[in-house]
């Protein structure tokens, strides 16, 4: 999944504490002196060659293989004879930088030796590399670490690093795009999964982990998810299984109306996004009622879930063309986005109108209903030819070319002494909503000091939140300033990427494509743990970001120095 412009539908989660990444202020990292801050620097070169991480490990330091592993491509060759290493320091971390390689050619060493470390070894991160790295051939495995995982531990079972924890978040990671058919995994025991939601330490992991499959209604009684989700002692969990209850289609329309009409909102969100996938005209019905009354939030989801089912009707596509009047922009784009499932031509006709209106929102979000339809093709690459210096012209290339956002130049490495000290700072938005403040991580020094120069500089202020979906996140970057396409991309740092809600992390079109695009995590993201860099967190105004809408605009940003009253 790409970040930048990729709309994802139905991701619902709303915090937890990750399995195997969390979001601290690392003493190691933050020591910017020395041998670590060489590493820092060549690995954020992308530098494997660097002698500096052969000294390092020729004197034990093996969090050398940690940083080679974010590097990738030859830093991955450098880590796979430690995967088999008799030292059992040097194995753990190469295991951790096999995680961050992504590399399948880790695979067969990965499996060659899948015995657990021993206690002293510190955090045995085998699982997660076997789900960044091991590809399908690490299926079986996976499967059988997360059958061995039964119900009925003590409550008192571990926080973060849970041995209990990590075959799920590896099987999670393995297959966390796929959306593979229940009956593709075979041996996985989805009865125990459904289990395991009741569990403290695995219910998050176990339900996001099941949101992941399609067909769970072949494998799961309807019965058995709805009292889980009743059961079920924390929000996150409860919406997390309202994606699973769905697949259950209209027989679950009348548990979900209920849950609809819940005073949790996130629960009442996913009920709403769950109605866009069934059928029948109960739920057609209240969903038609929920986009007209109730929260902004409410009424988006609604709007955007009648876009997915009862192509034509009349009651549906009147709604929907009322809304394309409504003063909230956001609503009447998100109108527009479905009217084109209901009534192509009437869409585009609106589309081509907005492409060409002043309201930059409005604009940028009708290119994405013209790139639908060949006719609207064609007006997209007019208006690109017509405007080839324009962001606006940009915009309208890349939606018919999204590969054209990843060709970027790499921005050169800053000093460590820059980093350091925007470590020192925070940045602050002056938003729509209100302002919010940022706390850097000193986990990802140098993806945050890349924002912390962009707001300095003054190249955030006047941008837009473009993509606000809501229990997943908002994510603000474009702008019309056409020297934002100069600023350049930067390299990711997965290090302690843990998406918790309230953290902020780079967008990406593609690994190592980052660069002016962020986004606040507005539920807890798992999935996106190890592949998204995390380069901050909320530290107030975290009302603020939840209220944000598409359409939203940055009108101010800048640093100040941490402790300032401002963020306090």
């Amino acid at each position: 999944m790409k970040l930048k412009h990729v709309a994802v539908v139905g991701l619902l989660t709303f915090t937890s504490i990750t399995p195997s990444f969390a979001w601290q202020k690392n003493d190691e990292v933050n020591k910017f002196n020395g041998l670590n801050a060489e590493m820092l620097a060549a690995t954020d070169a992308r530098d494997a060659l660097n002698q500096v991480f052969d000294q390092a490990l020729s004197k034990g330091d093996y969090r050398a293989l940690e940083y080679l592993g974010q590097i990738g491509g030859e830093g991955c060759k450098k880590i796979a004879p430690y995967l088999t290493s008799d030292d059992m320091h040097a194995r753990a971390a190469a295991r951790k930088g096999a995680m961050l390689c992504h590399d399948a050619d880790l695979s067969d060493a990965l499996l060659a030796f899948p015995e657990a470390l021993p206690p002293a070894a510190g955090d045995d991160y085998l699982y997660p590399a076997l789900g960044f790295s091991g590809g399908p051939a690490a299926h079986k495995l996976l499967i059988e670490q997360v059958n061995a995982i039964q119900p009925g531990q003590p409550f008192n079972v571990g926080y973060p690093d849970n041995a209990r924890t990590m075959p799920l978040f590896g099987l999670l990671q393995s297959v966390v795009y796929d959306q593979l058919a229940a009956s593709a995994m075979e041996g996985l025991n989805f009865g125990n999964l459904l289990a395991l939601t009741g569990e403290m330490g695995t219910a998050e992991a176990a339900a996001y982990l099941l949101t992941r499959f399609t067909g769970l209604d072949a494998v799961l009684e309807q019965a058995a998810v709805e009292a889980a989700i009743t059961s079920a002692d924390n929000v996150i969990v409860r919406t997390l299984l309202v994606r699973v209850l769905r697949q259950f289609g209209n027989a679950a329309a009348g548990t979900l109306m209920t849950l609809a009409q819940g005073d949790e909102a996130p629960v009442k969100l996913a009920a709403l996004r769950a109605m866009g996938y069934l059928s029948d005209g109960e739920t057609m019905k209240f969903l038609v009622r929920a986009a007209s009354r109730g929260d902004d939030h409410s009424r988006q989801v609604a709007l955007a879930a009648l876009g997915g089912r009862n192509a034509g009707a009349p009651l549906v596509v009147k709604k929907l063309k009322e809304t394309l009047g409504d003063q909230n922009g956001w609503l009447a784009t998100t109108a527009l986005e479905s009217l084109h499932a209901h009534s192509e031509d009437e869409a585009i006709r609106f589309a081509k109108i907005w492409l060409r209106r002043e309201d930059y929102y409005k604009s940028f979000k009708a290119m994405s209903v013209l790139n639908r339809s060949d006719e609207g093709k064609t007006v997209l690459q007019e208006y690109a030819d017509a405007n080839p210096s324009t962001n606006r012209g940009r915009e309208a290339a890349i939606a018919l070319d999204p590969s054209i956002e990843a060709v970027t130049e790499p921005r050169a490495t800053p000093s460590i002494k820059l980093v350091a000290g925007y470590q020192k700072r925070e940045l602050v938005l002056e938003t729509t909503r209100g302002n919010i403040c940022i706390t850097p991580s000193g986990a990802a020094p140098y993806a945050a000091a890349n924002f912390m120069l962009l707001a300095d500089a003054g190249r955030m202020d006047g941008m837009l939140w473009h993509r606000v979906i809501p229990n997943f996140v908002a994510q603000a970057g474009q702008t019309e300033d056409p020297e934002i396409n100069k600023w350049g991309s930067i390299r990711e740092e997965w290090f302690e990427s843990n998406h918790q809600i309230g953290t902020v992390g780079v967008a990406t079109a593609g690994r190592d494509t980052g660069g002016t695009q962020f986004f606040i995590n507005t539920a807890y993201n798992m999935h996106l743990n190890g592949r998204y860099t995390v380069f901050g967190r909320v530290s107030k105004g975290l009302e603020a970001a939840f209220a944000l809408q598409e359409g939203d605009v940055i009108t101010k940003a800048s640093t100040i120095a941490a402790g300032d009253e401002a963020c306090q």
